[in-house]
């Protein structure tokens, strides 16, 4: 009975801090969308909203900082896309891990919107500019009685269009439960809350909060792992007003565009197989007449010895979809 209590009270104590952080967070989603991008091509082949898988992958700690663990000692990550309308997407994450449960990450994010013709009132061309993002951060988290892991993480934004400029401030809050007998995790994040001290224009705008909850479990009786996300949870409504058939947004979709879905087949082996559908781009980029599989993403890992390399293809639309590649490697020498 000691022992529920104990984690009764700590659900509590984390419920709290979220609740707090999600009443003086500013929502919206007017600046700064990359940092809803997936991470990682692991993370956007599971559906792109993943937040509960803990293991080897220091991808996931740039999500959510709770998810860091010793597994992700001295490993790196580069993951490249090439996204939509010629968009070119990058991240950099680093793990490591001291004693006594402290564990630390290093994160770098990049988006490369391209060239773009620089035109007048008239509509005249005069010569071309350029848009970038950029975004790079630390955290940390501490892992105590075996279960429990908190953390935090705080990120630099830079934001650049033509001779215009932003900067703001950003962070994440996360805590994970990870039931090792039955290799299930539970992840809670709240993710993008802080302030842009440095407007485009002078008007500040809003950072893209939201607050994800996540649930991963590997199978005892398949070689699989299922994971469900349910994102955007501080806002009800995250629905377009009408579908693709011209139709009101009925009740029962408000609530099913929070989730994605994940599975990955044969999660323990060299070689995965992984496939997500997320139900919000599915349905909101779906094509009236068309089979575009929108909201669906599937791609796989490899492994040799202490490499890893992961590929994702993710469908947006019959126009443009994207394609991301990660390469993984533990600087320990150890094999993954």
């Amino acid at each position: 009975m000691q022992y529920i209590n104990r984690i009764l009270k700590k659900i509590f104590i984390s419920a709290l801090v979220l609740g707090v952080f999600t009443v003086k967070a500013q929502t919206g989603e007017n600046v700064y969308p990359f940092l809803n991008i997936p991470v990682s091509a692991r993370q956007a082949a599971l559906g792109g909203d993943a937040v509960s898988v803990r293991d080897y992958d220091v991808n996931f700690a740039a999500v959510n900082p709770a998810l860091l663990n010793a597994e992700m000692h001295k490993k790196i990550s580069v993951n490249a896309a090439t996204y939509l309308a010629g968009s070119k997407y990058g991240t950099i994450n680093y793990g490591h891990a001291f004693e006594k449960g402290h564990l630390v990450t290093a994160n770098v994010r990049y988006m490369d919107y391209g060239r773009m013709p620089r035109t007048d009132e008239a509509g005249f061309e005069n010569g071309e500019f350029g848009a970038f993002d950029a975004a790079i951060g630390g955290g940390y988290a501490y892992q105590f009685e075996d279960e429990w892991t908190i953390g935090a993480q705080v990120n630099l934004i830079n934001a650049k269009i033509d001779n215009y400029t932003s900067m703001a401030v950003a962070g994440n809050f996360g805590v994970s439960y990870h039931f090792k007998k039955t290799n299930e995790t539970i992840g809670l994040v709240a993710r993008n809350f802080g302030y842009q001290f440095k407007s485009f224009n002078g008007e500040r705008e809003n950072l893209p909060f939201r607050v994800d909850l996540g649930y991963t479990k590997i199978l005892k009786k398949f070689p699989a792992a299922v994971t469900v996300t349910a994102h955007d949870l501080q806002q009800f409504d995250i629905s377009s007003e009408y579908d693709s058939n011209g139709q009101e947004v009925k009740l029962t979709r408000k609530v099913l565009d929070h989730f994605s879905l994940g599975a990955e087949i044969f999660p323990e082996s060299v070689f995965n197989i992984r496939l997500g559908y997320n139900v919000k781009r599915g349905n909101e980029l779906a094509v009236v007449d068309q089979r575009s599989f929108a909201g669906l993403s599937a791609g796989f890992g490899v492994k040799f010895n202490a490499i890893r390399i992961d590929y994702s293809h993710v469908r947006y639309h019959n126009a443009g979809n994207m394609n991301m590649l990660g390469i993984s490697l533990d600087m320990t020498g150890n094999r993954y």
